[in-house]
């Protein structure tokens, strides 16, 4: 009898377990926690360090290029190389190896690409709000879970799957009242030592369809 009521409990235990496991979250930090645990499950962000190959394809009129970027995220370091172009970012010093660019746009291209790449991982960083309220919205017919973060200068929706917590778009407004800004729409993964990294970020504007670009990520090493 005691080895029955044992394997009873240990069954209710796992259920239950289980159970709240699987309950939807409730607030926009739960929903943010879901899709960092889906996209870095062991924490990996923090102390990465690799080399994002990358090449973009542009609306006509513009040439498409190749470019790399590494980062070494303990160490608060970032190296941009492009044909005639090639400098490092360490925290916030500037030095160029090749070519010349401003301490202001090498500042603001490190922001850049540590805030975008780092997604959503880098809505943990110290002073982030996140809204308590969940919004769904569908993007091509399909619903999805909405995070609305307020920044300075941009407030920023993050979009993701119901089913997975994996990020599928987000957007930001220069100027919301009149829905000036970017949408994002993510496609494909890249895996690169625990984390799924999306692969292609399609541009486009708000105010207007006008497509912008898109970041294809090569290869990560």
């Amino acid at each position: 009898m005691n080895n029955l009521v044992k394997s009873l409990f240990f069954i209710s235990l796992v259920t239950l377990t289980f159970s709240c496991e699987q309950e939807a979250p409730t607030t926009g930090v739960e929903l943010v926690q879901r899709a960092i645990s889906y996209h870095d499950p062991n924490g990996n962000w923090d102390d990465l360090k690799a080399t994002f190959y990358m090449k973009d394809s542009l609306p006509p009129g513009r040439d498409s290029r190749t470019y790399e970027f590494s980062l070494d995220n303990s160490h608060s370091k970032m190296t941009y190389a492009i044909e005639g172009l090639q400098y490092q970012v360490i925290n916030d010093s500037l030095k160029i190896l090749t070519g010349g660019i401003t301490e202001e746009r090498a500042l603001r291209m490190r922001n850049y690409y540590t805030y975008l790449w780092g997604l959503p991982m880098k809505l943990n960083d110290p002073g982030t709000v996140i809204e308590k309220e969940i919004r769904k919205e569908e993007i091509d017919g399909k619903e999805y879970l909405v995070a609305r973060v307020p920044y300075e200068e941009d407030q920023w929706y993050f979009y993701f799957e119901p089913e997975t917590y994996r990020m599928a778009a987000y957007k930001f407004y220069k100027d919301e009242p009149n829905q000036v800004g970017e949408i994002i729409y993510l496609e494909g993964e890249k895996e690169f030592k625990g984390i799924k990294i999306p692969a292609n970020r399609t541009w486009y504007r708000t105010e207007k369809p006008e497509f912008l670009g898109v970041d294809m990520l090569q290869e990560i090493k």
